[in-house]
């Protein structure tokens, strides 16, 4: 049971992200690149089991903090991290986290710095200040066994400032326990990853004293959980839920690239979810090609490779709509090619097999 419950949750979390409703909200604050930022906190709640008994809706506020910060949740990168807390009526949910690697990237991207570092000082090593220029060295040898102290942190601007600072291992714990609200959470970065605790520490209070972030990344990263003005999640019943149906099905895993096909070299198997029919269901078809996808067309004649991801994703909404209702056999079929087109779009979007014009409608 303990295996089922978080994928369980892992699957429901996966159908609020990808729903066209959320993905809507994403793109209006990051345009075309709303599927990457999706798709890396998916990544991130797939490499965290805790995660996965988040909320949805957590899961993807957070996520979309992140994105107003243009920091990816993806584990791998660092810039940002989803982390599980209990809520007080004992829930799970997921909280937005700068990482250290996703500050310096912040600062790097103002094009203002010449260089940023952080790095150890060892016992035995001494920082020494110049108190003419307030220049910091070391001096001394390193000791044996080798063991750290402390961090110094430095950065330049392009315009000639030079800055550092140093600070020990206790005065950072110090830091820590006075301004970090998660330092005795035990999820928190403080008990799982005492370095990267360090390193953001130090890193902040350089940047923050003497150094410049972009005022509105500043205002966001300075309020541990801010609010997004005008880009508010859905809630989980709000949003058009992908059923178990076999095209359905297949189109949630081509989005989030888990189709069989990649992994076998064959179709995905759509009969393995299909409820009895009395007759097949017309949309069991061959999977369409991209060539073949941006050919088909809206009820304007405009062929949907020429249509932006934005629109495509909305018009998601009105296709799913449409498919719950009643229609003849041939209509369905009609409505569900197009769902299918879209579908393998964005995937190919995503992916970078198929760029987008820059004068899509």
């Amino acid at each position: 049971m303990s295996e089922i419950v978080p994928y369980q949750h892992y699957q429901e979390i996966v159908s609020y992200g990808r729903s066209p409703e959320v993905m809507e909200t994403f793109s209006r604050l990051v345009g075309r690149n709303a599927p990457h930022y999706v798709q890396a906190a998916i990544i991130a709640v797939q490499a965290n089991d805790r995660l996965m008994q988040c909320s949805p809706k957590s899961i993807f506020r957070s996520a979309l903090r992140a994105a107003a910060l243009r920091l990816s949740c993806d584990p791998a990168l660092g810039h940002a991290w989803l982390v599980p807390y209990k809520n007080k009526s004992g829930g799970l949910e997921a909280q937005f986290q700068a990482g250290w690697k996703g500050i310096q990237h912040m600062a790097i991207r103002t094009g203002k710095y010449r260089y940023i570092n952080v790095a150890p000082v060892f016992e035995g090593e001494d920082v020494v200040e110049d108190r003419i220029t307030g220049s910091l060295k070391i001096e001394g040898g390193v000791t044996s066994p080798k063991k750290e102290k402390g961090l110094i942190a430095s950065f330049a601007l392009l315009s000639g400032l030079q800055k550092s600072i140093y600070m020990t291992n206790e005065e950072m714990e110090e830091h820590g326990k006075r301004y970090s609200k998660g330092y005795n959470k035990a999820d928190g970065i403080w008990m799982t990853n005492k370095p990267a605790a360090y390193h953001k520490t130090i890193l902040l209070k350089l940047l923050r004293t003497y150094g410049y972030l972009d005022p509105s990344d500043a205002a966001i990263l300075d309020d541990e959980q801010p609010e997004i003005n005008d880009f508010e999640l859905p809630d989980e019943t709000e949003v058009t839920i992908v059923e178990s149906k076999p095209i359905t099905a297949a189109e949630a895993n081509k989005i989030l690239g888990f189709d069989d096909e990649d992994e076998n070299g064959d179709q995905a198997d759509n009969s393995v979810i299909e409820e009895p029919e009395a007759k097949p269901e017309p949309k069991l078809m061959p999977s369409m090609t991209i060539e073949e996808a941006v050919k088909v067309q809206n009820s304007e004649g405009v062929p949907y490779g020429n249509i932006t991801t934005d629109k495509l994703m909305v018009m998601t909404i009105g296709i799913k709509k449409a498919l719950k209702a009643e229609h003849p056999d041939d209509e369905r079929e009609v409505y569900q090619r197009k769902l299918e087109a879209i579908n393998v779009i964005l995937k190919a979007r995503q992916s970078g097999e198929l760029a987008q014009s820059n004068n899509a409608n």
